[in-house]
């Protein structure tokens, strides 16, 4: 059974195959009819030339009946299976040759792509390497800077410190704030302790490092000019001076707890100096936030000298208040308990400072009723 199917389905390509050739010789022959009855002429030149032979109109339309009947005949002798394999297979040729043509326009793509990707990794062997010469540029100019910095840190402690020495003549005061430099000077300072406090707020250096020897050596030098009656006058008059006075009063409660003990000691020294100056007094008492961060100083503070110069520094806003308004906040934002637990502190300094500010205070309420 299976060759009679072998021989069947040879038997029908072979049939079709043929009824393709004789159609395809009818329409040869219908053609060349037609140019036939349109010239004689023509005609006689083309069987000469080419060696035709001539039919006649009834013989070639018993040969275009009988490729008709052949072709039906096939189609009859053709099972549905074979009818729709080659309808099947004239579609698959139309997928081929679709998948051939995207085939070869994704090949196209392809070389396009990978002469742009081939391009693309020159581009990037030279980033690569400008990338290179830009990085080691970097590290030589941040080991510059680093020297630099080095240099500049250790020269400006040296020189402050110098400056913190010779402020400690009166003299001296004089010369230094004639000069042309002393507001730049004042600016200097206040930024330069701004920026050290920003900077280390979670955990200062060691009071060794050049950096920290030069913040201290301005914050003294400041507290020196502050001791003296003209520098005091010179803070509380000019604008500059009053602007470092603000700064300093500022960072007080923003040096870590339990660090940076000598130059908070240093702003505060500095802040009593210039109370002693009325003029500075008037302008301490105006600061809103002053005396509840000098009461903070005194209760997270654990060092003897840090209290009792926040203590001297009360004592001296309570003994004269630039106002009723200030007498009020000085008795309601001091705490006369935390006075009486530092009048039983076992450091002389600090106990005799409580009780003189409690004193101070008492007077102030008696003399306000």
């Amino acid at each position: 059974a299976m060759n009679d199917t072998k021989s069947e389905r040879t038997l029908a390509l072979e049939a079709l195959a043929l009824a393709k050739e004789v159609r395809t010789n009818l329409r040869d022959l219908m053609k060349e009819w037609y140019q036939t009855e349109e010239g004689v002429p023509l005609l006689s030149q083309a069987l000469a030339d080419q060696q035709l032979l001539l039919v006649h109109r009834t013989d070639l339309d018993k040969l275009a009946t009988e490729a008709m009947m052949l072709r039906e005949f096939v189609l009859k002798i053709l099972s549905p299976d074979y009818t729709s394999a080659l309808a099947k297979l004239t579609s698959t040729e139309q997928e081929l040759h679709r998948v051939t043509k995207d085939r070869n326009l994704l090949e196209s793509e392809k070389e396009q792509l990978a002469r742009k990707a081939e391009g693309l990794m020159v581009d990037f062997e030279q980033e690569k390497q400008e990338k290179s010469l830009v990085k080691n540029e970097l590290v030589a100019a941040t080991h510059q800077l680093a020297q630099q910095a080095e240099y500049c840190s250790t020269m400006g402690a040296s020189c402050s410190t110098l400056l913190w020495r010779v402020s400690k003549h009166e003299e001296s005061i004089h010369s230094l704030l004639s000069g042309s430099k002393v507001n730049e000077f004042f600016q200097l300072v206040g930024e330069t302790v701004t920026s050290y406090i920003s900077i280390y707020h979670e955990g200062f250096p060691s009071e060794e490092t050049e950096e920290t020897q030069f913040v201290l050596a301005l914050c003294g030098t400041v507290t020196n000019i502050a001791a003296s009656a003209y520098g005091r006058e010179y803070l509380s008059s000019s604008s500059c001076g009053l602007d470092l006075v603000d700064v300093l009063c500022g960072v007080l409660v923003d040096i870590p707890h339990g660090q940076g003990t000598k130059l908070k000691n240093l702003c505060l020294m500095a802040l009593y100096n210039v109370s002693i100056n009325q003029k500075g007094l008037t302008h301490l008492s105006l600061k809103p936030n002053l005396i509840g961060d000098l009461v903070w100083v005194l209760k997270e503070s654990r060092d003897v000298v840090t209290r009792q110069h926040a203590l001297r520094l009360l004592q001296s806003m309570v003994l004269e208040p630039a106002s009723e308004l200030v007498t009020q906040q000085l008795l309601r934002v001091i705490p006369l308990e935390l006075l009486h637990v530092l009048s039983s502190d076992p450091h002389h300094e600090v106990n005799t400072a409580a009780l003189e500010l409690m004193a101070d205070m008492q007077a102030l309420c008696s003399g306000t009723k």
